[in-house]
């Protein structure tokens, strides 16, 4: 008998092919014979855009997130691999991303074609083939900028403003990993130098990062004294404004159980705070101090990265071979036990690292179960955030396109 067939082909592009076909046979296809040529058209090309309407709507959720989480991701993999940088004494880098702009393109065709036979044959069957094509385009842009210039260069250096630091203290970040990386010095208590090298003088190299390990045990000393203080409630920072100018304010309690009396003399003693005052301004100098005044100074951000940068697992082969200061092995144990973040070496990709990133010849990451280290992170980012400019106003944007059609 005689047949008559169809068939509808949608194709789909984006970064691989998908075709399907779809063929009408026996009855159906006789019924579409007899229709005419246009329904027939408009039958087949909805076939094929029914498929594939509101692709550009089902687009936006999928990129947006995807796009987040790859921000995201390179943002603490270039943090990481800058604080290795410096403990290799290389200079950090940085790239932002500025925008990202997807330009979505749709192109579509439907055609279709008819071949009658003459007469009633068996051998040459009348036939009916349409068609239909959709091709689909994503073409990424991404824009990017190099933080340089004198303005990064002054946020980089400049000591962040010690009321960023409580300001986060308040909004709920760890008070003891904040005020442990990120200040320097409290009255005549001075935290560990961020420096790799201890500055020279008369000790010699042993001596002098032994004195560094110790320094860095007293000033944790009296900051838990200062932390044990402040979850009694007996010590807390303040902002106040006298002539239209704004201050910082560190208050003890009053009317304290002896135990919380006994602890506030011993901080005061230790600071060499005048003991009949409860008040006392934050101020940042250090020479000429009034009694009513506490000296606070806080790091940059270059200080607390080159800080962070002696909780580095460094490789045996890189000791070695001199490629970093190496430390005492005693001192080197005794420092990394007291700092707040550990990032570990390996030659191989570690299988579930919070972050980790590939430099010469190891991975170095951070461990996921490391609660602390997680935090820490965390809290150089935000101060970075923080810190940082938007973008490079010296260096030229650089912007790549990313995708194939």
């Amino acid at each position: 008998s005689k047949g008559v067939q169809g068939t509808v082909a949608l194709r789909y592009v984006s970064y691989t092919d998908y075709t399907c076909s779809i063929r009408h046979h026996g009855e159906v296809m006789k019924w579409i014979r007899k229709q005419h040529g246009l329904i027939v058209y408009c039958l087949l090309a909805s076939i094929v855009l029914s498929a594939c309407t509101s692709l550009g709507s089902r687009n936006v959720p999928r990129d947006r997130f995807n796009y987040n989480a790859a921000i995201a991701k390179s943002s603490n993999e270039q943090m990481l691999l800058n604080i290795v940088r410096l403990r290799y004494l290389e200079i950090p880098g940085f790239l932002s991303v500025n925008s990202v702009i997807t330009n979505y393109s749709y192109d579509g065709n439907a055609g279709i074609r008819k071949t009658w036979a003459d007469g009633n044959s068996d051998i040459v069957p009348d036939t009916l083939t349409g068609s239909a094509n959709l091709a689909y385009a994503e073409r990424p842009t991404i824009t990017y900028a190099p933080l340089a210039g004198q303005e990064f260069a002054r946020r980089l250096l400049k000591p962040i403003p010690v009321e960023v630091i409580f300001s986060l203290s308040q909004a709920g970040w760890p008070v003891d990993i904040l005020m442990g990386i990120a200040l320097q010095r409290i009255n005549n208590i001075e935290n560990m130098g961020f420096g790799q090298v201890p500055s020279p003088g008369d000790l010699d190299r042993e001596q002098q990062y032994a004195e560094e390990e110790r320094k860095l045990r007293r000033y944790q000393q009296v900051l838990q004294l200062m932390l044990t203080l402040g979850r009694a409630g007996a010590i807390e920072v303040q902002r106040k404004e006298v002539d239209d100018f704004v201050s910082a304010y560190l208050y003890f309690a009053s009317d304290q159980s002896p135990d919380i009396q006994r602890q506030i003399d011993e901080l005061k003693n230790v600071l060499d705070l005048s003991p009949e005052r409860d008040t006392y301004r934050i101020t940042g100098r250090m020479t000429r101090r009034k009694p009513d005044e506490i000296t606070i100074q806080t790091r940059s951000l270059l200080a607390i990265m080159s800080y962070l940068s002696r909780g580095i697992d460094i490789p045996t082969d890189d000791k070695l071979n001199n490629r970093v200061v190496v430390l005492p092995p005693e001192t080197e144990k005794k420092i990394q036990e007291q700092l707040a973040l550990q990032i570990h070496s390996q030659k191989e990709r570690p299988e579930d690292p919070y972050v980790a990133v590939r430099y010469r010849s190891h991975w170095f990451y951070i461990d996921h179960a490391d609660i602390k280290s997680k935090r820490t992170f965390a809290i150089m980012q935000v101060l970075f955030q923080l810190q940082a400019p938007t973008g490079g106003t010296a260096a030229p944007l650089l912007t790549l396109p990313t995708g194939g059609g």
